[in-house]
């Protein structure tokens, strides 16, 4: 059988998280400052730096990656692609019950503009759960594609 897709070792370092940064980390709710936002990052480019360091201390760059957001990790997805890491980007809202994009119809270009080698998409699924429900996502179930 022929494999489908990526089909190397591969180890994903995840900080994608927007919604428990914010208000798990950092205890903040609502909508954040600019400065808030940036401490955010400052946090986020600081776990970067924490990758960058292994892969230069020997970690094989080709079996690591990074999956960071684009609202708090821009920057750091822009520095991973100038420096051939693999990265990932997630694509869908932060702490939804059922999936929506992040962007909207817009989610597309997002993606496009930081070609990410992977794109992250985090669906809930619960086979108990409501049946009216598109994705029955009042439960447990949690898979990232």
């Amino acid at each position: 059988m022929t494999a489908l897709g990526f089909n190397e070792s591969l180890y994903i370092l995840p900080f994608d998280h927007r919604g428990s940064f914010q208000t798990k980390m950092f205890g903040w709710s609502g909508t954040l400052s600019p400065e808030r936002t940036a401490e955010i990052a400052a946090t986020k480019q600081v776990i970067y730096d924490g990758f960058e360091a292994a892969v230069k201390a020997g970690v094989p760059k080709q079996k690591a990656g990074i999956l960071v957001d684009e609202q708090f990790g821009a920057a750091i997805l822009r520095d991973a692609t100038a420096h051939s890491y693999t990265s990932a980007c997630p694509a869908e809202k932060s702490g939804q019950e059922e999936f929506d994009f992040e962007y909207g119809e817009e989610f597309a270009k997002h993606i496009e503009a930081f070609n990410p080698t992977f794109c992250k998409v985090l669906v809930r699924y619960n086979p108990e759960g409501d049946p009216r429900s598109k994705s029955a996502a009042s439960g447990p179930s949690t898979k990232a594609l």
